[in-house]
């Protein structure tokens, strides 16, 4: 196994030390990069993939504990070890309060220590990076889930501040879907969820953001150019998530679409509850079809072919032998 370290440390001396008994450890081989300075640190992380960084505070541009913050402002993902010459307590907590994954006082550094904390650092950043993607992650389809939606739509709705990209949420609900769990059981409602799913994510774009809001809703966010699109785009995941499903396709599986333009003031809240309007309005014409809130009032939504005379025509659903 490679390990490829970035060692920031000024004194040469050291740095040829500290590599040599990484060298010598048996479990690893140790690929390690030297910067002089955390300048030079940020350049290398920027430009090359690291498992750990190992890090003095004594450097001739180093801000102290501020350095662990920049660094893991620039890199969140790469484990800190800080191999100091301080040893006071209160450096190494501030260090690990500041993000470090440990603190190893240059006095006490031993070649195996070394090593063994080496390992550990990146076993211990990878099993806090896996629990973080967990707490993510919709377990059932593996999309996103109602946290990361919030996260998305906020991480979107700051850019929509700064550079003014518009983006769209759409509102996706699986139609009848508390009679499906009924009459064909939970396993077969589950089944369905990730079918649609995977029609969702196959229908979405890279630049989207796919989640499952909870039950048998999901939420789309997308960047969009006008309020035309807004329409376009609910019909595209309205029509990929009409199909049969179970044994001998006896269900017959439909959704129907709530969607809106996003604005700078919004919240996920009221974009949400408008957009949830617009999916209500749906369901209220019959479901499988979509409707868009533009602010100010809902309009349905009509599906248009893609040959030329591009003539409005309603969603071809399936028939579906589900009781409401």
């Amino acid at each position: 196994m490679t390990i490829n370290i970035l060692h920031v440390e000024d004194r040469k001396e050291e740095a040829e030390f500290i590599q040599m008994m990484l060298g010598r450890s048996p479990d690893f081989d140790a690929l390690v990069t030297q910067a002089e300075s955390l300048a030079t640190a940020l350049s290398e992380l920027a430009i090359a993939n690291f498992d750990l960084v190992l890090l003095d505070l004594g450097l001739p541009d180093n801000v102290g504990v501020e350095a662990v913050e920049m660094i893991r402002d620039h890199s969140p993902s790469v484990p800190i070890f800080i191999l100091s010459g301080d040893e006071r307590q209160a450096t190494a907590l501030a260090a690990i309060q500041a993000g470090a994954q440990d603190y190893l006082p240059k006095q006490h550094m031993v070649g195996q220590v070394l090593a063994r904390m080496t390992q550990l650092s990146i076993a211990r950043q990878k099993r806090l990076r896996q629990a973080e993607e967990d707490s993510l992650t919709d377990g059932l389809t593996k999309l996103g889930n109602r946290r990361a939606s919030d996260i998305a739509f906020e991480q979107r709705r700051i850019r929509l501040g700064n550079d003014h990209t518009m983006f769209g949420l759409v509102v996706v609900d699986i139609d009848r879907f508390k009679a499906i769990n009924d009459l064909y059981g939970h396993d077969e409602g589950d089944q369905v969820i990730q079918r649609v799913a995977g029609q969702l994510s196959q229908a979405s774009d890279e630049h989207w953001d796919l989640h499952r809001h909870g039950g048998e809703e999901f939420t789309v966010l997308f960047p969009v150019e006008d309020m035309k699109e807004l329409s376009t785009i609910a019909s595209r995941l309205q029509t990929s998530c009409s199909f049969s499903h179970g044994p001998q396709d006896l269900i017959k599986i439909s959704v129907s679409c709530g969607v809106t333009a996003v604005h700078s003031d919004d919240s996920f809240r009221t974009a949400f509850k408008r957009a949830d309007a617009a999916l209500y309005a749906s369901k209220g014409r019959g479901r499988c079809c979509s409707s868009v809130h533009d602010g100010q009032s809902i309009h349905p939504i009509l599906i248009h072919t893609d040959f030329p005379s591009s003539i409005a025509i309603h969603v071809p659903c399936v028939k579906s032998n589900i009781p409401n």
